[in-house]
């Protein structure tokens, strides 16, 4: 009875979570991350992937994290300022995309939860982005969206 407790609650995260497209960065065509438009100065045409001002969005990117109770989802977006639009973009590469999934995945959700742990995450993420943007480059970052399920 416990089993059919586990895979139908399984079941329903699976119909509930969208299906990660493996993009980290925004789209403008809707979706969860709340209206994009928000984000923008007037008359600015902000496109995806593409730094404004050092600023770049990051996500929303969702993934398995760790935790005492089994599996939980982590859906993340983020704006992530640098110094020059060239070091924000160098964080939507393939292989920082990749190393920020592997970097989450290895998080116990219960750390995450309160303050602390998301500040905690913020420094860690700073560093990982630093190892693209290069040293001293990353000046701040933003959550937009912090979700567990």
């Amino acid at each position: 009875m416990h089993h059919l407790l586990k895979i139908g609650l399984l079941l329903l995260a699976f119909l509930l979570v969208p299906p990660a497209t493996g993009r980290l960065d925004a789209s403008s065509e809707g979706g969860h991350g709340g209206d994009s438009k928000k984000s923008e100065k007037k008359g600015d045409k902000k496109e995806a992937g593409k730094a404004v001002d050092g600023v770049i969005d990051l996500g929303p990117v969702t993934v398995n994290v760790l935790s005492n109770r089994g599996f939980r989802f982590l859906r993340l977006s983020m704006q992530v300022q640098c110094e020059t639009n060239e070091e924000a973009e160098r964080l939507t590469l393939p292989d920082a995309k990749e190393d920020l999934v592997f970097f989450l995945s290895s998080k116990m959700a219960e750390d995450l939860l309160g303050n602390p742990g998301k500040m905690i995450l913020r420094r860690d993420l700073t560093e990982l982005f630093s190892k693209y943007a290069g040293a001293g480059k990353v000046k701040n970052i933003f959550f937009t969206e912090f979700v567990f399920q």
